[in-house]
């Protein structure tokens, strides 16, 4: 039962945060103002173009690594990798930039987001591991 639950977490990974980043980039490449949530000033044609293209689209650049690497033999694990690196920079880049800002500015939003994107991350890196091919020592 725990070895079928941690298998199904090394496959399944890649297509969770593929979703995740596809909806995230979908959303955003629709409706740009959802990022106005963190106050960002999307009044200019310019400004919401650029969030369509820099945001939304890396997402959904992002997603389509993720849920279609197959294709393009990117293995299970290299999927699980590359969603992990991407959750755990943006995870540690929002709490740089709270140091920066100073804690005492900011609610507790930046913190919680941070604590998601860590978590998302290192599950991926457990995912990786148990989605790394086993080596056959018998066959050499």
């Amino acid at each position: 039962m725990i070895k079928r639950f941690r298998s199904g977490i090394g496959s399944w990974y890649p297509i969770c945060a593929g979703c995740i980043f596809l909806a995230l980039g979908i959303a955003t490449l629709i409706h740009p103002e959802v990022l106005s949530y963190y106050s960002i000033g999307l009044d200019e044609p310019s400004a919401r173009t650029a969030m369509r293209a820099m945001v939304g689209g890396g997402e959904v650049g992002i997603a389509i690594a993720l849920l279609f690497g197959g294709y393009i033999r990117l293995s299970l694990s290299q999927r699980c990798q590359i969603a992990a690196v991407i959750f755990i920079c943006v995870g540690l880049s929002r709490l740089f930039a709270v140091t920066i800002e100073g804690a005492d500015a900011l609610t507790m939003q930046p913190f919680r987001e941070a604590a998601i994107e860590l978590t998302l991350g290192g599950l991926g890196l457990w995912a990786a591991q148990i989605a790394k091919p086993k080596l056959d020592v018998s066959s050499i």
